[in-house]
């Protein structure tokens, strides 16, 4: 593992405020150290502003120490010097904590190991902790990184980035467009359907641009988002054809903003405990009133005798299923940690059954006039749903951890 992070002034020309993904490259660049696990970031930019430094001191989300152009003897910590592995990027380097999980998985013992863009052209580096003391020596002294010993000794070992792992260099204002399309294509979510992978992830990635460029929070859009299937479950209230059909849009496009909500927190460096359970709230909630819309449309419009009694059913089998979904959510680690069947087919129960390919589902039906086979499938597929999982869960001991924890609070 490190705890230390070496970052150098834009080698591109650059400025530390240049904006990407809603933030500055000096913000990007710390934001992601502290993502890898750096608790010491050694910033090394010449002529650095009281703007720039401004720029972090008022973010409450930069919790790392700070340490401004000087070498580590001058500031620097036990803690510090026993850092297995250094890691070192200029500004103009934008990648995702992943990748640099990956290349500690074999940390470089005696020499340094770039990751270069083209041969002799670094992205990012790990280095041993006594050549990143000696790296901070040179670049308090005004080197260039270029000129570094990281860069001109013999021992130094290349490398290409890790296969699906997202490393770019931003080399001037005119690449920033594609690279946060790229950037965006590369936040993977293991629970997206179908449906998520083909058409929302693909309407949300624009939207979720203009996003960036806003205050808007991520718990504000899934707010939005939570609102809009509010509204679409009011259009079902009517009955008719067209009312159902504006619904059932609006619950689609209520799906494209949940996707929002998500690239933004990780774009931005704001995902938070609050965000995951007001994203699971407010997907519940819209849910459950978008099957009582469509009960009460279909029992108006004579559609069917046990409408009325179908949404309800198919309501309560959501509103059984939120605190089954949400403990099993809450205990993946120790499920990925046990490793049994019944973990196994909770992981792709969830993946499968928790995603928004629903929306589109009920988009179709509600096009074709056919919502009933819709509330029937679903009426008994949502308490099958949580049956099986409460016995999963049951069964893989998660249960029980959750009764442990909540005995051992009180």
């Amino acid at each position: 593992m490190f705890v230390t992070a070496v970052i150098v002034g834009s080698t591109e020309g650059l400025s530390p405020l240049t904006q990407f993904g809603g933030m500055s490259l000096v913000k990007r660049a710390v934001l992601t150290a502290q993502k890898s696990g750096a608790q010491t970031c050694y910033l090394y930019i010449a002529n650095a502003s009281h703007a720039v430094q401004r720029e972090l001191q008022e973010d409450a989300r930069v919790t790392s120490r700070l340490i401004w152009n000087e070498a580590p003897e001058d500031q620097t910590t036990a803690h510090d010097l026993a850092a297995d592995s250094w890691l070192v990027y200029p500004l103009e380097t934008i990648f995702r904590h992943p990748a640099v999980q990956q290349l500690l998985q074999h940390p470089p013992q005696q020499f340094p190991l770039v990751v270069q863009a083209h041969p002799g052209d670094p992205l990012l580096a790990l280095v041993p902790a006594q050549d990143g003391r000696r790296l901070c020596q040179e670049l308090a002294a005004g080197k260039n990184l270029h000129d570094t010993t990281l860069i001109t000794d013999s021992r130094t070992q290349w490398a290409s980035p890790p296969p699906g792992q997202f490393i770019r260099r931003l080399q001037s204002l005119t690449d920033v467009p594609a690279l946060e399309h790229e950037l965006l294509c590369s936040l993977e979510n293991v629970r997206d359907g179908v449906v998520d992978s083909h058409l929302n992830r693909k309407l949300s990635r624009p939207v979720t641009r203009w996003f960036l460029r806003t205050p808007i929070s991520p718990n504000q859009i899934t707010l939005l988002a939570g609102t809009m299937s509010l509204i679409g479950a009011c259009c079902f209230l009517p009955g008719g054809y067209w009312g159902p059909v504006l619904g059932a849009l609006l619950l689609q496009w209520s799906a494209v903003l949940d996707c929002c909500d998500g690239e933004v927190a990780r774009i931005k460096f704001m995902e938070s405990p609050l965000g995951d359970t007001l994203d699971i709230i407010c997907d519940t909630v819209g849910a459950l009133a978008i099957f009582l819309g469509m009960g009460v449309a279909l029992w108006k419009d004579g559609a069917s005798e046990y409408a009325l009694l179908l949404g309800g059913v198919l309501a309560l089998g959501g509103l059984l299923a939120f605190p089954l979904v949400t403990l099993a959510e809450k205990t993946e680690a120790e499920g990925m940690q046990r490793g049994g069947w019944e973990d196994l087919v909770i992981q792709k129960v969830l993946i499968s059954l928790t995603n928004r390919d629903y929306s589109i589902l009920i988009l179709v039906c509600a096009l074709i006039g056919q919502l009933p086979w819709f509330l029937w499938g679903a009426a008994v597929g949502s308490h099958v749903f949580w049956m099986i999982l409460a016995w999963l869960l049951a069964r893989s001991g998660r249960l029980a951890l959750v009764y442990a924890a909540w005995g051992r609070k009180r």
